[in-house]
């Protein structure tokens, strides 16, 4: 490609028509070679609905086909939290980049299924889990990281949000949060699982 060939564009599909998912439409069309083109959902009306409402050409009655449109690069993954493991299949079955929001699944054996398939198909797959991405985040960790606060043996955190369960378990909804802060927080960079430090389970990479 040369320097002169315009920058290339990502089409995403969205998978679902709940309120986070109108958040993150709301945010990928303020996005530069950001083009949402196609809503899955349920119903036609549904699909409908949505589409309108964010402009949206393509407007699916079902999840598969958005997912197998041919012109979709990424879908983001915005269906009830007990769907997410199937619907993140779906979408790496038809060659797509997946954003999953939380929860990705809800144990370790089935987010491992997942993730293996993206990894066979030389996909991206990230889990929505924003907070990481913070600038405040960051920070902690260098600070962790170079020892100015000791060994960190314990932490508690709090979400300070009541929004219910959805579908699922508190600890699978918002409640993600404070357990991915907790496991993120106790890693020991130099260990992972040698018995150095306080590793929690599965933290390690």
């Amino acid at each position: 490609m040369s320097n002169d060939s315009p920058p290339s564009v990502v089409r995403w599909a969205i998978l679902g028509t709940g309120s986070i998912a109108n958040d993150m439409v709301q945010i990928l069309k303020q996005l530069p070679d950001t083009q949402v083109i196609a809503i899955g959902s349920r119903s036609a009306e549904s699909a409908k609905r949505f589409g309108e409402k964010w402009g949206i050409p393509r407007q699916y009655p079902t999840y598969e086909q958005a997912a197998s449109d041919p012109d979709v690069d990424v879908c983001y993954i915005a269906t009830p939290s007990l769907r997410h493991p199937q619907d993140c299949l779906l979408a790496i079955r038809n060659g797509k980049a997946v954003l999953c929001e939380k929860s990705m699944a809800p144990d370790d054996e089935t987010a491992k299924q997942v993730l293996d398939a993206a990894r066979a198909a030389n996909l991206l797959f990230v889990h929505g889990v924003w907070s990481r991405f913070f600038p405040a985040m960051q920070k902690i960790r260098e600070i962790i990281v170079s020892g100015e606060i000791g060994t960190v043996r314990s932490a508690r955190v709090s979400f300070c949000q009541n929004d219910g369960a959805g579908s699922c378990s508190a600890l699978l909804e918002t409640g993600i949060y404070c357990a991915q802060f907790l496991q993120w927080v106790l890693e020991d960079p130099k260990d992972c699982g040698n018995g150095a430090g306080p590793v929690v389970k599965g933290a390690c990479h």
